[in-house]
């Protein structure tokens, strides 16, 4: 067993702490920035919901510098809940960016959930995931965006897909197994500094993909393993029963005027809020009522 040496065992734990700050200087120094450093000095701050339910089971929205998923099935809120944070960090002087795979986005209906359209800047033009990763990285250098919207995952669709190594067209036969996911591992793993320096949100819209296999048919999210370690948080959204559904009186009757919203946070790395629950009403032609 190596001894200790005894110069070592005589240091008051004051002494130490000093030789440790001259040389935590001497490396920051080294790479210009502060790399290494005693405590968390910064605050983690977050980007609300409109649901005031939504924002208590989430500890008040989802975290800035850091990643996020709002995940699942068709036509359970998903867009309309990024539309309400769109809103609100425009409405805190923050700068969202929208990148529209899914070439899906609907400007008047962003509108009626309060989204300055004119003040969102749009990226629906990529042609690769590998141009959308190498833009996001770019923005977050700079320092000057703060909420950048991925719609969506899936929508993601890397150039090995598309074309081999040599620029030659895949057919649509050809087996690209796992390639998103592997893409995704190499952004995050590139990103994720670059992010957090800059504390801008990052939030990505997954859809529901179904598990075949086992005795039972299970919803999960894809996007590989890396997507899910590297989301601080991750909320599921579905709807709920038509007997919780918001109603309205019509000639004496209730009509169905929406469906009942149920989101769970599967995953929270900034909060003791994992497993909590919350039902919001969905309005059809209004969006979340902020209850």
């Amino acid at each position: 067993m190596k001894k200790i040496d005894p110069e070592v065992k005589k240091m008051s734990p004051e002494e130490k702490r000093a030789i440790l700050k001259n040389e935590i200087a001497l490396i920051n120094k080294k790479y210009k920035k502060q790399v290494v450093a005693f405590g968390f000095d910064k605050e983690i701050q977050k980007i609300p919901f409109k649901s005031e339910a939504l924002n208590k089971i989430t500890g008040g929205g989802v975290p800035a510098g850091r990643f996020s998923v709002i995940w699942g099935s068709k036509g359970s809120g998903k867009t309309t809940n990024c539309y309400d944070l769109v809103a609100n960090a425009q409405q805190m002087g923050k700068t969202a960016l929208w990148i529209d795979f899914e070439r899906s986005f609907d400007p008047v209906w962003a509108s009626s959930q309060g989204v300055a359209v004119e003040e969102l800047l749009m990226a629906p033009a990529f042609d690769n995931a590998e141009e959308a990763m190498d833009m996001i990285i770019g923005l977050t250098k700079t320092k000057a965006i703060d909420l950048i919207i991925i719609d969506s995952i899936q929508g993601l669709s890397p150039l090995g897909e598309q074309e081999t190594k040599k620029g030659v067209e895949r057919s649509l036969a050809d087996d690209t197994m796992a390639l998103l996911a592997r893409k995704l591992s190499q952004f995050f793993r590139v990103s994720a500094s670059k992010v957090a320096e800059s504390d801008c949100t990052v939030v990505m819209i997954g859809q529901t993909r179904m598990d075949l296999g086992g005795y039972i048919t299970l919803e999960k999210l894809s996007g590989g393993n890396a997507l899910e370690h590297w989301s601080s948080m991750t909320i599921h959204i579905r709807r709920g029963t038509k007997a919780d559904a918001p109603t309205r009186k019509e000639d004496g009757k209730d009509i169905i005027d929406g469906f009942d919203m149920v989101a769970r946070v599967d995953k929270s790395k900034v909060g003791p809020d994992e497993g909590k629950e919350c039902h919001v009403k969905f309005r059809f032609g209004k969006g979340i009522e902020n209850d």
